[in-house]
């Protein structure tokens, strides 16, 4: 046997034992998913993973074998991801808007890889949650600029469902037209409400008409259905690949941090987070508001956001969104204030405890 059937025979001996540790090594991710699963944890924990990286690389003694190491492990840290999104496969998840909406690019990022359900409305996307149709809804609830959706308020009040995770995400805003148009042809402009307050700085300085649609990415649809150099839409980059637009102007929302923050539903509670929140209405006694303010700060708890919003077909008459940050649900002294709390409301309801995070556009 010469010397290059001895390498390979050594090679074939190390892709066997590479194969077991393979296999073992995917069982073991398998289990890693199962708990992040349990506990509402997202897949790629980049901070893990390079010292995870780091901390093999390390282990290479000769100089030579560190870098291609490294991108070894890399692969297989990219390829463990991607099996996780595979067994995730079956997680059907819902969102509201068409393909190139903001919703439906969260939810891409969210969950890369994951079968997608879109509707028109948030009520469907909760009651797709609900009656089993998706395993999870990705809803916008609150914009840096405009505020709380009060639709998605009244789901949350309204459906038996928890919040698994928050998402912030930056809005990026580009005015989309014709191929052939350019900005000085524009009179109309089509977004969502929200996207032309947004702008509404750039586009006054335009002096076109603005013409609100249900969703950014509707909005761009129609642009390109009309195929008219004197119409436009505001949405994301992305809808001008999906739609055949171009580019007009990029940014051009006024705040350079527009972010809109994200909801993950579904219908079992996360097992970990940094926040919970709760929903309720206050007895018709005078002072009742008053008093849950009180008892929140009796237990030093950390009140980050407070929102009112009005009941339906009942006039001035409200419920209230609390948001409570660094307390855990299950502590002693978060229970006791739950439980006064409850006391002095008409109803009450905990929405969970659940994780925040940043939305990459890597993850799409």
């Amino acid at each position: 046997m010469n010397q290059l059937e001895e390498a390979r025979k050594e090679i074939d001996a190390v892709d066997r034992e590479m194969a077991n540790l393979y296999t073992r090594r995917l069982d073991a991710v398998t289990k890693v998913l199962q708990y992040k699963k349990e506990h509402g944890l997202p897949i790629l924990d980049a901070k893990r993973e390079g010292q995870v990286i780091e901390k093999n690389v390390g282990q290479i003694e000769n100089p030579n074998y560190k870098r291609p190491y490294r991108d070894f492990v890399k692969m297989m840290m990219r390829n463990s991801r991607e099996y996780q999104q595979t067994l995730l496969s079956n997680d059907v998840i819902a969102y509201c808007g068409v393909k190139g909406a903001f919703g439906h690019l969260a939810t891409e990022r969210l969950f890369p890889g994951s079968p997608t359900i879109h509707f028109k409305s948030f009520d469907e996307v909760f009651q797709a949650v609900v009656n089993r149709k998706a395993h999870y809804g990705v809803i916008p609830f609150e914009n840096s600029n405009s505020g709380l959706v009060g639709e998605v308020l009244d789901g949350l009040r309204k459906y038996p469902v928890y919040i698994q995770k928050m998402a912030d995400q930056q809005i990026e805003q580009c005015l989309l037209g014709m191929p052939e148009a350019t900005l000085k042809d524009i009179e109309y402009v089509y977004s969502k409400d929200q996207a032309l307050a947004q702008s509404k700085r750039f586009l006054q300085q335009l002096s076109v008409q603005t013409i609100a649609y249900p969703n950014t990415a509707m909005a761009a649809q129609y642009v390109a259905n009309e195929n008219d150099i004197h119409k436009a839409a505001i949405g994301a980059k992305e809808n001008a690949d999906l739609y055949g637009l171009k580019i007009l102007a990029e940014h051009i929302e006024e705040n350079s941090q527009n972010t809109t923050r994200f909801l993950v539903i579904g219908l079992e509670p996360a097992k970990t987070g940094n926040r919970f929140s709760i929903i309720f209405e206050t007895q018709h006694i005078s002072g009742s508001l008053a008093k849950i303010i009180e008892i929140i700060a009796k237990h030093h708890l950390n009140m980050d956001s407070i929102q009112s919003r009005p009941r339906k077909n009942e006039p001035f008459e409200y419920f209230f969104y609390i948001e409570i940050l660094d307390e855990m649900l299950d502590s002693d002294n978060v229970k006791e204030a739950l439980r006064e709390i409850k006391e002095v409301c008409e109803s009450f309801k905990v929405l969970g405890m659940y994780p925040v995070e940043g939305i990459e556009e890597e993850k799409k």
